[in-house]
């Protein structure tokens, strides 16, 4: 095969160089999420899953100026597929803890490169 048909195909399969795991506590507070993948590598996927106690509210993705009104929802056991690139940041922010709980959102972000 030549280079480029080799390039092509790589294109189309997800992760060939990086996986990448991070839980993220997700607060009331629009908070940027910081990439856990080496520097040198591009994000090809992102998932965002929403491990949040069944107590707690619902985590929302989106811009900077992300609130539980103008954002994405992840509800509660979802997974949820970003299509985004790495130059483009996502927010997360969850609703207060309308329960009295305590507990405040909790995701898991996979990344793939």
């Amino acid at each position: 095969m030549s280079a480029e048909t080799d390039y092509l195909l790589r294109l189309m399969s997800q992760a060939t160089k990086e996986v990448q795991a991070t839980s993220v506590e997700v607060t009331t507070t629009a908070t940027v999420f910081t990439s856990e993948l080496t520097t040198e590598y591009k994000r090809k996927g992102f998932l965002a899953y929403n491990n949040s106690n069944p107590a707690s509210g619902e985590c929302y993705w989106g811009t900077s100026t992300v609130t539980t009104a103008t954002g994405q929802v992840i509800p509660k056991g979802a997974q949820v597929d970003i299509p985004v690139s790495t130059d483009i940041d996502i927010y997360f922010v969850s609703e207060t803890d309308v329960y009295g709980s305590g507990e405040y959102g909790d995701l898991r972000v996979l990344e793939i490169a």
